[in-house]
């Protein structure tokens, strides 16, 4: 993932930021890693030239980068994701409409967090649309096929 190194006004050094899918992202200031706190684990005391500076990371299913928002100035750590991408990153969300409980909203939901890594990704916008287009083909397939093995269990 292409992340940008960030040079924030009085912070003493760069920002770098670093994400892992069992630990999401993780932010570091010249190699030093930074803890995050508070509550929802958004927030980050970041060494400044004057005092430590107070940090908040803004993510969600709109951004496939955060940004660090540090006093009213928001500093991006990617490229923004493009309104489509975030559209098709919700597409499997569509499968709920075959197969609804537990099963479906695995599915659904599965789908769309596939799609959200693929969002992240270093590939050309064509490559993640059909990506995100072949993991809702498969979110459908997957669901047709557990109303299919409920209904035979069931003998419908």
């Amino acid at each position: 993932m292409a992340f940008a190194d960030l040079s924030i006004p009085g912070v003493a050094g760069v920002v770098s930021t670093d994400y892992s899918f069992w630990s999401g992202y993780r932010f570091s200031v010249d190699g030093t890693r930074l803890k995050p706190h508070g509550f929802p684990r958004n927030r980050l005391t970041l060494p400044g030239t004057a005092g430590p500076v107070e940090a908040r990371v803004k993510a969600g299913l709109n951004r496939a980068y955060p940004a660090l928002v540090v006093g009213d100035r928001e500093y991006a750590t990617g490229p923004e994701t493009p309104v489509a991408l975030q559209l098709l990153a919700l597409l499997p969300l569509v499968t709920l409409l075959v197969v609804q409980g537990a099963i479906g909203f695995a599915v659904a939901f599965g789908g769309v967090f596939v799609n959200l890594g693929i969002t992240r990704g270093e590939q050309s916008t064509g490559v993640k649309v059909a990506l995100m287009v072949g993991t809702f083909v498969a979110a459908v397939a997957i669901a047709l096929a557990a109303v299919a093995a409920v209904g035979s269990l069931a003998g419908l």
